[in-house]
């Protein structure tokens, strides 16, 4: 990078996810006071403390640098640099004391994702990348499976929490999966499904109609790992999208089942 290292933007990132995570754990007992709840989906108090202490740890080292987060955006006109910040991705799972959310961060320029990562604090698994150097899991490298069948593969998924009684894509997509893997799994946490992806403990993910901050650290995770990541931006929604994540030997199929379902 030119002025900026990616190894200072990583360590940013890290130290970002570590303490708005550790924020969400030490407060567990809180974990049902709520801002906003609706049919499918709830929005916490926590969820705004946690994005503001990522933040304000962020803005500690480069204040000038706009932020995009599932809690609000900092808008900067000076800067070619943004940080995208889900404070607690799984929301719904932290809520009901289910051990698996997680806190995602990443830093892109001009668009580009340079750096990120994600923090599972109940499992105090960090994963991260750069875009010049390989996936790890504290401080590991890791890699994504070999499989190279969809019907050997266990693949992740979840449900739009903007589904309704006419959901037919959503469901139809859910069925083609389970008809054509080994088995499919919904874990309820886009960012660490994708890691799951990016350590080959999943062969894959398919979701419809999740955000930038629900993809964008666990993506460039998946993609160092050795993962194709596909996006398909959801039309008429701002930083909306379908995305797409296995090996090279899947990630046709999942295009497949993806295709049909439209």
């Amino acid at each position: 990078m030119n002025d900026i290292s990616l190894t200072h933007l990583l360590d940013t990132a890290i130290c970002a996810a570590e303490a708005a995570g550790k924020h969400a754990l030490a407060n567990k007992a809180r974990r049902t006071e709520a801002n906003e709840t609706f049919a499918h989906d709830i929005k916490l108090v926590l969820d705004v403390e946690c994005q503001k202490i990522a933040e304000e740890l962020i803005a500690s080292e480069f204040p000038d640098h706009a932020i995009l987060g599932e809690e609000g955006t900092t808008a900067r006109t000076n800067t070619d640099y943004e940080w995208i910040i889900d404070p607690i991705d799984g929301t719904m799972n932290y809520t009901h004391g289910f051990p698996y959310w997680c806190v995602s961060i990443a830093v892109r320029r001009n668009d580009r994702v340079l750096a990120g990562c994600v923090f599972a604090p109940e499992s105090n698994h960090y994963y991260t990348a750069h875009i010049e150097d390989v996936a790890k899991l504290n401080g590991e490298p890791i890699h994504v499976s070999k499989t190279t069948h969809l019907d050997d593969a266990m693949i992740f998924t979840g449900l739009s929490k903007h589904m309704n009684t006419d959901s037919t894509p959503h469901f139809g997509m859910f069925k083609m999966l389970a008809l054509n893997t080994q088995k499919v799994r919904i874990n309820g946490s886009a960012a660490l499904d994708l890691c799951h992806v990016a350590d080959g403990s999943s062969d894959g993910f398919l979701e419809t109609s999740i955000y930038l901050w629900d993809y964008a650290a666990a993506g460039l995770i998946a993609e160092q790992a050795g993962a194709v990541l596909s996006l398909y931006p959801t039309r008429g929604e701002l930083h909306g999208c379908t995305v797409l994540c296995a090996n090279e030997h899947l990630i046709e199929g999942l295009r497949a089942i993806y295709t049909k379902c439209l």
